[in-house]
C-alpha cells in the first residue's frame, strides 16, 4: 500500500491552508494577551500563543496524561492523553506534546480530506473544501490541545480505506478512532455502510475487519472495569456537566426560551447558530444533486443527532459549534453551494473573522464549545 508516499502533504491545496490556519492561531492567540495589561513578557511568543491553546478541557487531557483516571475525568476517552503521556514519558513538555500532536494530525487531516474529497468532487470544489474545513470558526480547536484533529484524521483515514476497499486499515483506523472520542463508535456503522455501497451488498469475509473498530472503546471499557470498577463510567461521567436525555425539538424548544430570557445569551445563540448551520447543511444533502454518500450522510446525521438528545441542562446544545465542527462532508455540501469565485471568496471573508474572533476570546478564556 503506498498511500502514505501519494499523502498531499506539500500540496499548496493542502500546505497553504493549513499555514494559513496556523497564522490565525498565532495572531489571535498573541494578541489576546498583548493587546490587554497584564504581567507578562509581550517577547515571550511562545508561551503567549501556547497558553491561548491551553484552555478548558485541555487542563483534562493534561491531567490524565499526568495523573491517570478518576470518576470523572473518565468522560475523555483514551488515545490522546495517552499520546501525550508517552510523550512526557521521552522528556517532551505535556503541553508541547499535546500542541504538536493536535497540529500534526491537523496536518495529515487536511492531506486525507483533500484526497478524500477528490474522490467525490472536481479538483477546484477540493481545494474550497480544504479551505472551509481549515478556517472554520473552531477550527482552533484542531490546534488546541483537544481531541478534534487526532478524532478527525483517524475518521478520515478510516474513510479514504474503505473508500480504496482497504477494509483492514479502515478498521484499524477506525479502532484508533472509537479509541479517542465516544463518537468514533458509531463509525462501526457509517462503514458498515459503506461496506454494502462498495460490495452492492454483497458480504464478503474482509466484513470481519469492521468489527475492529468497537475494540478501541471496549478495551477502554475494560480499563474501566480494572481502575474504577465501572466499565460505563465515560456514561455515567457526564451527570458532571449535567447532560441527560431528551427529545431534539425539547433541546431547540429550551434553547430558545434561555435566548428569549437572556439566560446565557451569547453562548446558547452561538449554539443555535451552527446547530441550525450543521441541520441546514444536512437537509440540502438529502436532495437529489446533494444527496451524500450514504455513510457520509449517517455520520452527519449521527453527529448531529446524539449531541441533541443528551443536551446539558445549562446549555442544552453545549459544544455543538465544537461537534458540528469535525462533520467532515458538511464542507463538501458547501463546496457545492459556492462555485463561483465571488461565492467562495464571500465565504473565506466570512469564515476567517469568525475564526479570529472565537480564537481571540477563547484564548483569553472565555468558553467557547
Amino acid at each position: 500500500m503506498m498511500f502514505w508516499r501519494r499523502l498531499p502533504l506539500f500540496h499548496r491545496d493542502v500546505l497553504t491552508p493549513y499555514l494559513t490556519h496556523l497564522l490565525l492561531v498565532f495572531l489571535a492567540g498573541y494578541f489576546a494577551v498583548v493587546f490587554f495589561p497584564g504581567n507578562y513578557d509581550p517577547r515571550e511568543i511562545t508561551n503567549i500563543v501556547t497558553q491561548g491553546l491551553n484552555r478548558w478541557d485541555s487542563g483534562w487531557y493534561l491531567q490524565i496524561a499526568r495523573d491517570g483516571y478518576d470518576t470523572r475525568s473518565a468522560a475523555f476517552f483514551p488515545l490522546y492523553p495517552l499520546l501525550i503521556h508517552l510523550c512526557a514519558r521521552l522528556g517532551v513538555d505535556p503541553v508541547m506534546a499535546g500542541i504538536a500532536i493536535s497540529n500534526l494530525a491537523l496536518w495529515g487531516l487536511l492531506a486525507v480530506f483533500f484526497l478524500l474529497a477528490g474522490m467525490d468532487t472536481d479538483m477546484s470544489s477540493a481545494q474550497r473544501a480544504t479551505w472551509y474545513l481549515a478556517l472554520f470558526p473552531t477550527a482552533f480547536y484542531l490546534s488546541a490541545i483537544y481531541t478534534e484533529s487526532l478524532y478527525l484524521f483517524l475518521v478520515l483515514l478510516a474513510f479514504y480505506f474503505a473508500r480504496r476497499n482497504w477494509w483492514l486499515p479502515a478498521g484499524a483506523a477506525g479502532m484508533l478512532a472509537s479509541a479517542t472520542r465516544n463518537m468514533g463508535i458509531f463509525l462501526s456503522l457509517a462503514l458498515l455502510l459503506e461496506y454494502l455501497t462498495a460490495r452492492s451488498g454483497k458480504i464478503k469475509k474482509d466484513i470481519c475487519f469492521l468489527g475492529l473498530i468497537p475494540l478501541g472503546a471496549i478495551l477502554f471499557m475494560a480499563y474501566l472495569k480494572i481502575r474504577l470498577g465501572d466499565p460505563l463510567a465515560f456514561l455515567h461521567a457526564q451527570q458532571h456537566w449535567d447532560r441527560h436525555f431528551d427529545w431534539p425539538w425539547i433541546t431547540f424548544k429550551q434553547t430558545m426560551i434561555y435566548i428569549g430570557h437572556n439566560y446565557n445569551f451569547f453562548h446558547n445563540l452561538l449554539d443555535l447558530s451552527f446547530t441550525f448551520y450543521g441541520v441546514a447543511l444536512f437537509l440540502l444533502s438529502l436532495f437529489k444533486g446533494w444527496r451524500l454518500r450514504p455513510s457520509y450522510g449517517f455520520f452527519v446525521l449521527t453527529g448531529l443527532l446524539v449531541p441533541l438528545l443528551s443536551p446539558a441542562t445549562h446549555e442544552p446544545l453545549f459544544s455543538m459549534p465544537r461537534f458540528v465542527m469535525v462533520l467532515f462532508p458538511l464542507y463538501l455540501i458547501l463546496a457545492r453551494l459556492t462555485t463561483g469565485e465571488r461565492e467562495y471568496n464571500f465565504v473565506l471573508a466570512l469564515l476567517a473573522p469568525l475564526y479570529f474572533f472565537l480564537h481571540f476570546i477563547f484564548a483569553r478564556g472565555e468558553w467557547v464549545a
